[in-house]
């Protein structure tokens, strides 16, 4: 964070050595919108650009009340005031100020964390600067109640993680009618933890419960702090041929993709964090070193497992794209120790399937597919740990895909 006044000489300086030239800092930057995307422990507030921005935070006075400077950057809309009214901020002000600056004020509800940080324009994405501001407190209750659920773990009880794809500024795929993957399948993902929790057998969490976005890194992390059994990643598949449809599985592989569309589907899902935006302290170091544990050649196999079994029902609901499950390198399908599956409910993009897409009844088959599924892996489990207690970890990961 630059922190002080910035001198012409300072300000052009900080922008060369950004890779821009001194003809980009000639010209003032418009502001295109402001938005901002409410979880349950931090607010993100997302400001748009038509060019690169420079900024400044200065120290905080009060610690209520957080204050960035923009230089060169022009308001077309004049002051603004948005109130969020969440648990992190209570309103956003915005106001020009002289020499063509704007200034941006976040009053909070209570002393916070803050992250600031630039995004390059990426797919249909402008400059973005983003400002997260995080509740400790908050982040230590949802730690909490996660790491509870764990009690409720037992040979009788198993506990299920659904992760439903993209969220807040990544919509993921989008339909010829505009409706999102984000949407859809948070709806379904809602579905099938209603559903699971029904059987008795199974209590299920969702990695997002509204729209907000999750980076591919915490998602694995808000999984291993629930204790998942299982992990079920939900999407909605996206093609530029409108004309391709169906539905189709993914699990992990560690040794490349076994396709050419399963690579390049993992390509694009990895992407998300590009669009969704993550701060430039890149989590891939952690996500690398994760593939070194032993474990991970052995839950692949359970993984594919399960997916044989999710396609198995999933085509008794709709067509089936590719009979078995499809391998990659997809990251949020990396927790070493549990069984994960990514399901592509079908193709946003077709026509016919945006619409039942949409369509409550055709969720609520795709829910019970995907139960049934759960329900016939979950003896597996039982096997692996009654295998667990008798082998070698020398034994481990032999015989193994991936």
């Amino acid at each position: 964070m630059k922190k002080g006044r910035l001198t012409p000489a300072l300000f052009l300086t900080i922008f060369l050595a950004r890779g821009f030239t001194a003809g980009d800092a000639l010209a003032a930057t418009r502001w295109l919108d402001i938005r901002q995307w409410s979880a349950p422990d931090h607010t993100r507030v997302v400001i748009d650009l038509d060019g690169p921005p420079i900024y400044e935070v200065p120290p905080p006075v009060n610690p209520l009340i957080l204050r960035m400077n923009l230089q060169r950057v022009s308001l077309p809309k004049g002051k603004q005031e948005i109130f969020v009214n969440d648990q992190v901020i209570r309103k956003v002000r915005v106001q020009p100020v002289e020499k063509g600056g704007v200034e941006v004020t976040l009053l909070l509800i209570k002393p916070a964390r803050w992250d600031v940080f630039v995004l390059k324009p990426f797919d249909d994405k402008p400059h973005r600067l983003v400002i997260d501001v995080s509740r400790p407190d908050l982040e230590e209750k949802e730690k909490a109640e996660r790491q509870v659920s764990q009690k409720l773990k037992t040979k009788k009880t198993r506990i299920v993680v659904i992760d439903p794809g993209h969220g807040g500024e990544d919509p993921g795929a989008i339909g010829p009618a505009r409706t999102r993957e984000k949407d859809v399948v948070l709806a379904l993902a809602k579905k099938v933890q209603k559903a699971l929790d029904g059987t008795g057998e199974v209590r299920a969490f969702l990695t997002r419960r509204h729209d907000y976005y999750v980076s591919l890194n915490d998602r694995i992390k808000i999984a291993q702090e629930y204790g998942a059994d299982l992990f079920i990643s939900l999407h909605a598949n996206g093609n530029p041929k409108r004309s391709v449809r169906g539905t189709s599985i993914y699990c992990l592989s560690l040794k490349g993709a076994s396709d050419k569309a399963a690579e390049l589907l993992a390509r694009k899902e990895n992407a998300s964090d590009m669009v969704g935006g993550i701060s430039l302290a890149s989590t891939q170091r952690d996500l690398d070193s994760i593939l070194l544990d032993l474990e991970q050649t052995h839950t692949i196999n359970e993984s594919l497992q399960l997916g044989g079994m999710a396609l198995s029902e999933l085509g008794r609901v709709n067509r089936i794209q590719f009979t078995q499950p499809r391998q990659a390198g997809f990251a949020v399908l990396k927790a070493p120790s549990i069984p994960s599956m990514l399901v592509e409910a079908a193709h946003i993009t077709n026509p016919v399937e945006e619409r039942i897409l949409r369509q409550e009844r055709f969720q609520l088959e795709l829910t019970r597919a995907i139960v049934a599924a759960v329900k016939k892996f979950m003896p597996q489990l039982a096997v692996k740990e009654e295998g667990a207690a008798v082998e070698s970890p020398q034994s481990k990961g032999q015989g193994t895909k991936g």
